[in-house]
């Protein structure tokens, strides 16, 4: 049976809104969906504190094998964090994802760029927001040359045309799905740059699971490329073979 794996979920509190993001509810939803393996970090690491929040995270998906542990770091704090990129490379973590347009600050900025070259020596892979014009382009020119694989969260219609050219110009820059919610706009994503550039994510528990996952069951695709799209392509870019 092919994987099925999505690789945009979160947990936690916020303090803005009362929610029910718990654990136990994100796997829940992998139950219910069928979905067996899912990406996921503590919100207390973005919003908070990032050693703390890693160490939640690895918590929780030591409790939950289906659950792929993914840390985060705010550059702005500065001090640590190069030795945080090496525990959380000692602890398994594969994956780090980064949240300038939450956090106010740059992929070009020097602090960052000291984390991607600390990153790129523990052979990770990283996830960053599409954020707005441009920002791919510049994702592209001053991150992608580190070398390690790029997934680029939350393109939405209005930079589609900016995801397009930026995945077809590297080969080590792919693009979740969850906003992709323009019909042909996935069919396009893979004429243009092609079949493993697409990586499912769902946004979840935030946003609809069902929403994404439809836009990508009634997409004018092969069986081939959908199969790849719902997991295979996050297997292979992630190095989840062991996992799957």
């Amino acid at each position: 049976m092919p994987v099925l794996v999505d690789v945009n979920t979160c947990f936690g509190t916020l303090p803005t809104r009362r929610v029910d993001w718990s654990p136990q509810r994100l796997c829940t939803l992998l139950d219910q969906t069928g979905f067996d393996l899912a990406l996921t970090y503590s919100l207390r690491g973005v919003l908070y504190d990032f050693i703390s929040g890693n160490d939640e995270t690895f918590a929780v998906c030591e409790a939950n094998p289906r659950l792929i542990p993914v840390a985060t770091i705010d550059p702005r704090r500065h001090f640590g964090c190069l030795e945080e990129v090496e525990r959380c490379d000692e602890m398994g973590f594969g994956v780090f994802r980064f949240f300038p347009d939450q956090q106010g600050w740059t992929v070009d900025s020097r602090p960052f760029l000291n984390i991607c070259e600390a990153v790129a020596d523990c052979g990770a892979a990283v996830m960053l927001p599409a954020g707005p014009s441009g920002h791919q382009t510049l994702i592209g020119e001053k991150i992608a040359p580190y070398g390690f694989n790029i997934i680029i969260v939350g393109a939405g219609y209005g930079v589609h045309a900016e995801t397009y050219a930026v995945t077809a110009a590297y080969d080590n820059v792919y693009a979740e799905t969850h906003a992709f919610n323009t019909p042909g706009c996935i069919e396009g994503l893979v004429w243009v740059a092609g079949p493993d550039k697409p990586i499912f994510g769902s946004n979840s528990p935030d946003r609809c699971f069902g929403a994404a996952l439809e836009m990508v069951r009634c997409a004018e695709l092969s069986d081939e490329d959908r199969t790849g799209i719902l997991g295979g392509n996050a297997v292979e870019v992630l190095g989840l073979e062991g996992r799957a």
